[in-house]
């Protein structure tokens, strides 16, 4: 803790009369410039910021895309002016805090959560690793050397080269698809500590940063806690929003894996951007589609292929614009094909009909995570976060119940005719050790080759 009590002074949270201030979103402006939202949040805790620095990293071809993925781990666990390297996380622990970051393919993420009366302590540890990280060479090699093994367990599992061929087939051999896949695998082992300091000096800045305060936090201590947070950092270059771009018409391939223990059969589809709103519906039509063990994806699979096993859908997203649907299981390889035509048919009957059942009921146990994430400042946050970033009112954050109201029968057939990709323009992918398992679909032996499939 000897490290901090100087740099405490930098943020003063007032903690004197103030008048009593209702739940809700606001967008200010911190004494230095810098604006965020700030989510109020009566008897709160905890304060949480959220940090979301633009980067078109992944988008280069110039770059290692690698390198952000060492250099996310490596800001934290490297040391800054003032504190040795691989202590942060032992004083957060011991500050009752949490400081995370993670990286995606338009943002890096920043989070900081932390008690009212241990936030300021908590902001100068985050802030000295933000602006001035040491970035220490063992803990590179510790976290380089990690990541490789990781890597390497992850991309030796069947059904993750199946996913790596389904990127391939759908964004070929860019800059995305490897940032996505860390693909070819050595980009990890030959990164340089020098690639991750040019990484952070060009995406670590003031410039373009979207921030989110949520808490029982007055405007004045909320500017000053982000100033104290962020006013170190340099300025920059806006960073302008990439345009990716990808394939998604409809192919049938099989990856031939001869060692696989059984056949994995996946469907993927295009479904437009959340910032074009329906993502409550998105999210209430995936479940009933394949969400649990009593969805019409799971069933169809058990009562139809008399199986054990059951079929999954789910929301996915290799960029903010590029969003996809998801419709995945494990299927017994003399039944490869026949579980393809099944579910193809089901899902396409659900799509004209969506099977939802108790669509009151349904909604229910999200209106309940709603309404308790608008007690919580770091589900919150983020919640609010997303938001802005989709060029929404945070205040949704703190909303989201009254938000599932406006979800009925009516909302959710429209989303499904209108958004949800058609059965016959689908991508199927197969993983098998049976070559011949589905019939007609372009064999492969190595996921890059998806990219040429027809």
């Amino acid at each position: 803790m000897k490290h901090v009590a100087a740099a405490i002074f930098a943020v003063i949270l007032l903690a004197g009369c103030q008048e009593e201030e209702k739940a809700g979103a606001t967008i200010e402006t911190s004494p230095g410039g810098i604006e965020y939202a700030r989510l109020y949040i009566p008897e709160a805790e905890d304060v949480a910021i959220q940090v979301a620095w633009p980067t078109t990293w992944a988008f280069r071809d110039d770059v290692n895309q690698a390198v952000p993925y060492i250099g996310t781990d490596l800001i934290l666990a490297g040391g800054a002016e003032g504190f040795p390297p691989g202590e942060v996380s032992e004083t957060f622990s011991d500050l009752k805090a949490e400081g995370t970051m993670w990286v995606t393919a338009d943002h890096l993420h920043g989070q900081l959560i932390a008690p009212k009366d241990n936030l300021g302590q908590a902001i100068a540890i985050a802030a000295a690793h933000l602006a001035k990280p040491t970035l220490d060479q063992g803990w590179f090699d510790r976290i380089q050397q990690g990541f490789a093994a990781n890597m390497a367990e992850a991309t030796s599992q069947p059904a993750t080269q199946g996913f790596d061929a389904l990127r391939w087939a759908i964004l070929g051999d860019t800059p995305l698809r490897r940032a996505l896949s860390v693909d070819p695998p050595d980009m990890i082992k030959t990164a340089t500590r020098a690639e991750v300091v040019e990484w952070h000096q060009q995406t670590v800045i003031r410039t373009g940063a979207t921030v989110v305060i949520a808490g029982e936090i007055s405007k004045d201590d909320a500017g000053k806690a982000v100033d104290a947070l962020l006013s170190g950092l340099a300025e920059g270059p806006l960073v302008a929003a990439a345009t990716p771009t990808a394939d998604f018409a409809p192919r049938r391939i099989l990856l031939h894996v001869p060692e696989a223990p059984t056949s994995t059969l996946v469907f993927l589809g295009s479904l437009p951007p959340t910032r074009e709103g329906g993502e409550f519906e998105d999210i209430l039509l995936a479940t009933a589609l394949g969400g649990d063990h009593k969805s019409v994806l799971c069933d169809v699979v058990r009562t139809g292929l008399r199986a054990s096993y059951g079929f999954g859908a789910g929301l996915d997203a290799y960029t903010r614009d590029l969003r996809v649907l998801v419709l995945s299981g494990e299927v017994e390889t003399a039944r490869l094909a026949e579980a393809e035509e099944l579910v193809r048919s089901a899902y396409s009957e659900f799509i004209l009909a969506p099977a939802m059942g108790d669509l009151t009921a349904r909604k229910e146990p999200f209106k309940a995570n709603g309404e308790e994430t608008a007690t919580l400042p770091g589900a919150a946050s983020f919640s609010a976060l997303l938001a802005i970033l989709d060029g929404q009112d945070p205040d949704i954050a703190l909303n989201l119940p009254a938000l599932l109201d406006g979800v009925t029968e009516a909302t959710v057939q429209a989303r499904a005719a209108s958004a949800f990709p058609k059965a016959e323009t689908l991508i199927v992918l197969a993983v098998s050790p049976d070559a011949a398992a589905l019939p007609g679909a372009c064999v492969i032996t190595a996921p890059a080759q998806a990219s040429d499939c027809p």
